[in-house]
């Protein structure tokens, strides 16, 4: 092993993400990528060592955070051996989880497409014993949610129904599955944002929204900077709501000259409506100009 992928540094081993990837997947017996690694990096769960281009992590630390906070090894211990880990899908990114359509709504009641390929493909394994659907059968899902389990058939070359009580759901679940014209949506696309540019020449509730990300950004590095501050965090070091409150109260002066700045009307004329309450009054006129109602 190389000097520089394995040092001692406060009398721990130290290893590179890949090399952590590939030793978290034996010893957990399912596949852990270095983007794994990094999210327990980047949420402060195992502390970075080395540089940025080079960062290392200390083995004993990884082992000690899987054994604590390991849910296959505590349900293992409740409910024995016979359980299908994989079905938990714990190696996939988030991106994976919400491949192609399934990231239009952040749908909180739905399952992962992987959970739905597993029972519907031709594979075989240890738990799954034979194969339940074909290419070309119709799968009926009387509780659709966001349609998941129809967009996966489709996928797979199956016909699929679903049904739910939620007209909203099914609104969701028919953008997902239906046949759609992109030159036509392209097209109505760049008509709207024509508009909408149009409309916000004078208006300076962009400009202020545009200064305000820019400032949040400078504040949230300054003072509640990652993976540093989860750290602190998780160890108990930061009373999170106290640290919280106390920087809220330090942001707001900064909240406020931006919105004298701006000129920015935080109090509107009426109070009686959803869109009254919480709305600014440019938000409001841009919904009128592009034809929705209060």
């Amino acid at each position: 092993m190389s000097q520089q992928t394995f040092f001692k540094e406060e009398d721990k081993k130290l290893i590179n993400l890949k090399e952590a990837s590939i030793w978290a997947s034996q010893y957990l017996n399912r596949k852990i990528t270095v983007s794994n690694i990094s999210y327990l990096i980047q949420y402060g769960r195992i502390k970075k060592y080395g540089n940025e281009g080079d960062p290392l992590i200390s083995k004993e630390e990884l082992e000690n955070y899987y054994n604590s906070f390991s849910r296959e090894k505590k349900w293992q211990n409740v409910l024995g051996d016979d359980i299908n880990w994989h079905l938990s899908f714990s190696q996939y990114t988030e991106a994976e989880r919400t491949k192609h359509v399934h990231r239009l709504h952040p749908y909180k009641g739905k399952f992962i497409p992987q959970l739905v390929e597993y029972f519907l493909d031709s594979h075989i394994d240890g738990f799954k014993k034979e194969v339940y659907f074909h290419e070309g059968d119709i799968v009926l899902d009387p509780f659709c949610g966001s349609g998941t389990t129809l967009v996966q058939a489709n996928e797979l070359g199956m016909h699929a129904i679903g049904i739910d009580i939620s007209s909203f759901n099914v609104l969701i679940s028919n953008v997902k599955v239906k046949k759609h014209d992109l030159v036509l949506i392209e097209r109505a696309i760049h008509n709207l944002n024509s508009k909408l540019k149009e409309f916000q020449k004078g208006e300076n509730n962009i400009e202020f929204e545009e200064n305000l990300l820019i400032e949040l950004a400078k504040f949230n590095n300054k003072y509640f900077p990652s993976p540093e501050y989860k750290r602190k965090v998780v160890n108990g070091t930061i009373n999170e709501n106290a640290y919280a409150k106390d920087k809220e109260k330090q942001f707001l002066n900064i909240y406020n000259e931006l919105i004298q700045k701006y000129r920015i009307k935080i109090r509107q004329d009426k109070n009686e409506t959803f869109l009254d309450k919480w709305f600014l009054d440019p938000c409001k006129k841009r919904d009128k100009f592009s034809g929705t109602r209060d």
